[in-house]
């Protein structure tokens, strides 16, 4: 009888703590992703009515030659690349690696239609900015190298 009722406790606690959680997963599910059903383009960029996906551009970083990790940027570099586009490329870049709360400033940015070089001074306040990061692109393979000291 007392395992009977052990076992019954422990369901009930099961259930306790699972409606919860699948209460707040459900309510998540859809958050933040990009649908044709819910994405419009606004037509005094696209044209009246047209309905397109924003072009995203999916770059493999290599992190200190250790780590790789996927980066995706909503950048068409298919048409040549805009000072605007390269800095969206190495800021989606620097922040997905070093975080977004760490202080940060561009100093340099080179680039063309194959390669851009990002030269970022970083810190954990804003006093403390004497950490470097170094981000190379090559846009014709799509590898990002990030090299930066802890």
């Amino acid at each position: 009888m007392i395992t009977l009722r052990k076992k019954l406790l422990i369901v009930a606690m099961m259930i306790a703590i699972s409606i919860p959680l699948i209460a707040y997963a459900w309510s998540g599910l859809d958050k933040g992703m990009w649908t044709r059903e819910n994405y419009n383009t606004p037509s005094d960029v696209a044209g009246k009515n047209q309905e397109t996906l924003p072009n995203v551009t999916m770059f493999e970083a290599i992190v200190n030659n250790m780590t790789r990790m996927d980066v995706f940027v909503c950048v068409d570099i298919s048409d040549g690349l805009t000072e605007k586009e390269a800095e969206l490329i190495v800021g989606t870049t620097f922040i997905q690696v070093m975080g977004e709360y760490v202080w940060h400033q561009l100093d340099s940015l080179t680039f063309d239609n194959a390669e851009l070089r990002a030269h970022y001074n970083w810190g954990h306040d804003e006093t403390d900015l004497g950490h470097i990061c170094d981000v190379v692109s090559n846009l014709t393979t799509l590898k990002i190298v990030v090299d930066h000291c802890f």
